[in-house]
């Protein structure tokens, strides 16, 4: 029986046409001989292009009852114009491919999508590579006809795929008593969000009438220091006290009353319970200088429209409810303002941001500085929160996330804001915080910071510091490249949520969050404390019925308590110019706090073909104490390290000694096998899976060269074709006295300047 096909890619090109990123797939589909390309598609109208090639698998059982043929026809489109989304899309083409889990949601009449990975691709292209990207496939193709590409720890996927909306019951609604109850919903929408949100509500109780206030606000002469006064009971007597100090207040009272009734008049309601509260502001002299604002207050016992008759500022209207100006500030014509009672009020004036900075510890004239929170999350919410409770920074906040059901367990937020932007919510609450800021404009982007969205570039260009909240990798590795960027200052916590982390790049931005990574890692590799640091980053909660919705198990208690120590470290270290690397660890048993100060070196790189290779000076001194303790023999071993695909860089993190059935002599070295594969599943283990394998390393004898022998050259060879399986780059590091020798392929450097080592 014939198979039909979907028409799927637009229409035929050749190779030469392919954008370079599509090349090297194309390339590598060649390679493989489990592949095979049929034709080369360029859609237009899609921005995209398309691979089409037939898959073959002969591993899995042809009879599989998810209905995967051991050849499938696959279009491998790449997509120039998605933006935060997958820039590969697999297609199968075969019409009667089968619904499976893990696809991903597609238009009618289109050919079905796999869903290959967990992870959004920012972080995916930090390690992806064309060879990852077609074994990728096969797995997926394996796994669903094996029927075991779900993993137990993930939830059952939806029978129908994700709708634009989100809608949030109150949490007893499914009860018997609950479903009796009424309910409504309030459509939660945002121009920057795709997503809306439906949130259900009880009818609540109609509100209770609260009494009307009707503030007449009086600013004073300025009184010098004096003794303290009895407070006066009626209005008389306040104005006798005043005038005693210099000037009443019957006059200013007349007049607030005469602005505070328009042309067309006023009515005042008996049955509103209508009262004025007379504040004064009081400006304090101290031998002549104006030493502080004093506010006090008094509620006058009197109805509104009385009170302004008896002051000569008001008169009612012959037969109604309605009061008028008097024609103009005449004199008083009677004293029955003067019995007037007065209930004193005890008012403060809400203090100015150099006083609440002095409240809260802080140097009072430390405003802090202008800066970005990238990430405003539970960690990087609650920064914001202390900090703009403390008057110390002005901050703009980025993050292109809402606020879900399941975040209220951590963030800052409250359940009334389920739906918003979390960049939105954080500003607004933190905003709310002091009266002060009661109407300032909320500053937030529901973007990226590393959108290149105007007002983001803005910030950046006038940001005194980034602090990175995102916890992801591409951030601090993206800002790393940027020559004008601000200082960065990267802070997480753990997995665990026994430990939190800064990475603080220094004043003049020399050592970058790049290094500082590599030598968190190094430092997590070469302690005992770094055993367990980052355990638990396996362990996820899953919160929503896409794979990609994971959270970790964590308490509020614990991101208050990192939160603060982070807020408060990253405040005292941004005064000092130099960079740092801080790990404080909970001890959960003893509630102890144990800290420890990472030691930062000074970082380099060279150039090797078309890779970056970076490394610091607490690296070379390791491998040079290696070197020392073995000569007159060579040593060597591995290099672990971090390599970035999108970004062109390796940046070396430890060399490891060699193994003890190594081969050395004054003038060879010829690594043995480790033991096991404990020292690489160590290090997988302690860093994430972020610090991998990335070459080897060997000494050279006292006054040789860091140029490769023709053995160090076919040694170059060997790891070069090994590796080239993976997509990955080979390094051969060589270490001499006074110079290191950086080899990739057969490209190679040389940096030697090392009389500060």
């Amino acid at each position: 029986m014939q198979i039909a096909y979907y028409n799927w890619g637009g229409k035929q090109i050749e190779a030469e046409h392919l954008d370079s990123a599509v090349q090297r797939v194309y390339q590598t589909c060649l390679n493989n001989p489990s592949c095979e390309v049929l034709e080369l598609r360029s859609d237009l109208l899609r921005q995209s292009q398309s691979i089409i090639a037939d898959f073959a698998d002969g591993t899995f059982d042809i009879d599989n009852s998810t209905g995967i043929h051991r050849v499938e026809r696959l279009a491998l489109t790449y997509s120039t114009s998605t933006v935060n989304e997958f820039r590969w899309q697999v297609r199968a083409l075969r019409q009667g491919f089968p619904i499976t889990i893990h696809q991903n949601h597609v238009l009618e009449g289109e050919p079905r999508s796999l869903c290959l990975y967990i992870e959004p691709w920012h972080t995916v292209e930090r390690s992806w590579t064309p060879e990852l990207f077609i074994k990728r496939i096969f797995w997926w193709l394996r796994a669903t006809a094996e029927e075991t590409i779900h993993g137990d720890d993930q939830p059952l996927e939806r029978l129908f795929f994700s709708s634009s909306y989100d809608v949030v019951l109150p949490h007893n609604f499914f009860n018997e008593e609950a479903v009796q109850k009424k309910l409504s919903f309030v459509a939660i929408e945002h121009k920057d969000v795709k997503t809306t949100t439906l949130i259900g509500r009880y009818h609540d109780k109609a509100s209770a009438n609260v009494p009307l206030c009707v503030p007449v606000t009086i600013v004073l002469d300025p009184i010098e220091n004096g003794p303290v006064e009895e407070y006066p009971y009626t209005l008389g007597q306040l104005q006798c006290l005043l005038e005693s100090r210099g000037k009443g207040i019957i006059d200013l009272l007349k007049k607030a009353f005469f602005e505070l009734v328009t042309e067309d008049g006023i009515e005042f309601q008996r049955d509103k319970k209508e009262f004025v509260l007379l504040l004064l502001g009081i400006p304090r002299l101290r031998n002549g200088v104006i030493e502080r604002i004093e506010a006090q207050g008094f509620i006058v016992d009197s109805e509104l429209g009385k009170l302004g008759e008896s002051l000569s500022a008001l008169f009612k209207a012959p037969d109604q409810n309605k009061w008028f100006k008097e024609s103009s500030l005449c004199k008083l014509q009677s004293e029955s303002w003067k019995p007037i009672p007065l209930t004193p009020v005890n008012v403060k004036c809400y203090p100015a941001p150099e006083e609440i900075r002095q409240y809260s510890g802080l140097d009072s004239a430390d405003a802090g500085p202008k800066g970005i929170i990238a990430g405003v999350g539970a960690l990087g919410g609650l920064l914001a929160k202390i900090w703009n409770r403390e008057c110390w920074g002005e901050w703009y906040f980025i993050d292109n996330d809402i606020i879900k059901s399941h975040n209220i367990v951590r963030h800052i937020a409250s359940h009334h804001f389920i739906g918003y932007p979390k960049a939105l919510v954080v500003s607004s609450t933190v905003n709310d915080i002091h009266k002060n800021n009661e109407n300032k404009e909320p500053r937030y982007s529901v973007n990226s910071i590393l959108s290149d969205a105007p007002e983001v570039l803005a910030e950046i260009d006038s940001a005194d510091v980034i602090v990175d909240a995102s916890t992801t990798l591409h951030v601090p590795r993206e800002f790393s490249q940027r020559e004008n960027a601000p200082r960065m200052v990267s802070v997480f916590i753990t997995p665990s949520g026994m430990s939190c982390v800064m990475l603080l790049e220094d004043k003049d931005r020399k050592i970058r969050s790049r290094s500082l990574e590599s030598q968190y890692y190094r430092a997590i590799l070469n302690s005992d404390w770094g055993i367990d640091h980052l355990t638990g980053h396996i362990g996820r909660q899953w919160v929503g019925a896409g794979c990609r919705e994971v959270t970790l198990a964590m308490s509020d208690e614990l991101i208050q308590l990192h939160s603060a120590i982070l807020s408060r470290q990253v405040r005292k270290s941004l005064t000092l110019p130099e960079a740092k690397i801080c790990v404080w660890d909970y001890q959960d048993d003893l509630g102890e706090i144990v800290a420890r100060n990472v030691p930062v070196f000074p970082s380099h790189s060279i150039l090797v073909g078309e890779w970056e290779v970076n490394w610091d000076d607490g690296f070379w001194v390791d491998v040079t104490a290696l070197r020392l303790a073995e000569l007159p023999n060579e040593t060597g071993g591995i290099l672990f390290g971090i390599i970035d695909q999108k970004d062109k860089t390796i940046t070396l993190v430890k060399a490891c000694s060699a193994p003890e059935n190594s081969e050395s002599t004054s003038s060879s070295f010829g690594r043995g096998e480790y033991d096991s594969t404990d020292v690489l599943d160590d290090c997988h283990s302690r860093t994430a899976g972020i610090v991998s394998y990335v070459g080897e390393w060997h000494s050279h004898p006292k006054g040789y060269t860091a140029l490769p022998s023709q053995a160090d050259v076919g040694q170059l060879c060997f790891l070069t074709d090994s590796l080239q399986t993976e997509g990955l780059p080979a390094l051969m590091l060589i270490v001499s006295d006074l110079s290191l020798g950086f080899y990739l392929d057969r490209q190679g450097g040389i940096f030697s300047p090392i009389s500060s080592y």
